[in-house]
């Protein structure tokens, strides 16, 4: 019988084709595993124009909401309330729970927080509190839990009347 010459490139191939499918499905399952860690929530916040926002964050013991609210709409603009909801009413126009009227009413901001009277002016940045409702009243939940909201501003500019906007959205995690 003659000896094969491809019987060693074959058994060669064979044993590193195994080690590599080995070594792939390993990766893939490490992958898998990293990708399901991940948190479903990433932070963001979503201003609409002439609006930003560099900082925010939620309390969960107390449920208050902190924001570096800044505005480049070209005037400067008197702060009236701010109202901060999981919600939005039937019509988009404000929030459903809490303070629907986006009121400068103390029951609605941390003491000594209320915003009313605070002027911003364009290319400048205010830092706000306002507790965020939900349909069972001040959100307070446990650290890491996701939170999406809804921020409005009623707001004066300068010689027009008063307008309440929702000036941003906005998805983190309790702190």
């Amino acid at each position: 019988m003659k000896p094969l010459k491809l019987q060693s490139s074959v058994d060669f191939m064979a044993s590193y084709g195994i080690g590599i499918i080995i070594i792939i499905i390993a990766v893939l399952v490490i992958y898998r595993i990293a990708i399901s860690n991940v948190s479903l929530t990433t932070p963001y916040c979503t201003p609409n124009p002439g609006f930003g926002c560099e900082y925010y964050s939620i309390n969960n013991s107390g449920g208050v909401l902190a924001l570096r609210l800044s505005q480049a709409i070209g005037s400067q603009i008197t702060i009236n309330g701010v109202s901060c909801s999981t919600t939005q009413n039937d019509t988009g126009t404000g929030p459903k729970y809490g303070n629907v009227g986006t009121t400068n009413n103390a029951i609605f901001y941390p003491t000594g927080k209320q915003p009313g009277g605070r002027i911003m002016y364009s290319d400048n940045y205010t830092i706000l509190y306002a507790y965020c409702y939900d349909s069972s009243g001040i959100t307070k939940y446990p650290k890491g839990t996701p939170f999406t909201g809804y921020v409005w501003v009623n707001y004066t500019i300068q010689n027009y009347v008063p307008q309440t906007q929702r000036v941003l959205i906005v998805s983190t995690v309790f702190t």
